[in-house]
């Protein structure tokens, strides 16, 4: 059913006007219309969800999984903000109006860098039971990294969980990049300060879930081979953001 669901709206949902787009969720969905409102009134710090922070501030953050979005949400808001809803889920959200009139921006990360820290997010227990879960479940049987880009890491796994899923994929509606501003991870203290500006407000910023068991340096976990299959699964990613190895 999830499956025909998403099916549905892929196919012909997206594809309406905007307008049309949010009366047919709140009209033909209610409850999923009225439980994602009920967030933007939740109006209390900490490891929640709450949209609140987005009407107060004007804004909309996408936060892309491993990319700095945990440190930015509770820098802005308080909390987890919309966690990684995709910038079309917004539209379901906020109606029209809202959604051109809110600075809507996000934070990218190296694809190559983005892999590493989610493998190792991933196996060292991730963010709850659903993703050490998940990891057993799928991953858990390969050796090490090395095995799990070799023998896994292709175009249909990279959809299976939210982590591995393509950047690109939650800031564009029919290959359209909708968000104002695409910031870098690599440049996320120069952002910061850019955003604090856009939003007339001081953010002091944290660094948030990260991962102490793994060693920044990303590169040194790559063969040739290992490089070559990152850069095909999330060429779209290289390309729109400018990355290389």
């Amino acid at each position: 059913m999830e499956q025909i669901k998403k099916l549905f709206y892929n196919r012909f949902i997206w594809k309406l006007p905007y307008n049309l787009r949010y009366y047919f969720f709140k009209f033909k969905q209610p409850k999923g219309f009225r439980q994602k409102q009920a967030l933007r009134k939740i109006d209390t710090k900490g490891d929640h969800m709450s949209l609140k922070g987005f009407d107060d501030l004007k804004c909309i953050f996408v936060h892309i999984p491993k990319a700095a979005g945990v440190s930015v949400n509770k820098a802005l808001f308080g909390n987890y903000g919309g966690s990684h809803l995709k910038l079309k889920d917004y539209q379901l959200i906020f109606n029209k109006k809202e959604f051109y009139k809110y600075y809507k921006f996000t934070f990218v990360r190296n694809p190559w860098d983005r892999l590493v820290s989610t493998y190792f997010f991933l196996k060292n227990g991730g963010f709850h039971e659903n993703d050490k879960a998940w990891f057993d479940d799928n991953l858990s049987q390969f050796e090490d990294f090395e095995d799990f880009v070799l023998n896994w890491l292709n175009d249909e796994n990279s959809y299976k969980w939210i982590h591995f899923i393509p950047q690109y994929e939650f800031i564009t509606l029919n290959n359209k990049v909708l968000v104002d501003d695409i910031f870098k991870l690599e440049d996320i203290n120069e952002s910061i300060k850019i955003i604090s500006k856009k939003l007339n407000i001081p953010i002091e910023l944290k660094h948030e879930n990260q991962n102490p068991n793994r060693d920044s340096k990303y590169r040194e976990y790559y063969t040739p081979e290992m490089k070559d299959i990152v850069g095909l699964v999330y060429k779209k990613d290289i390309e729109l953001f400018d990355y290389q190895f």
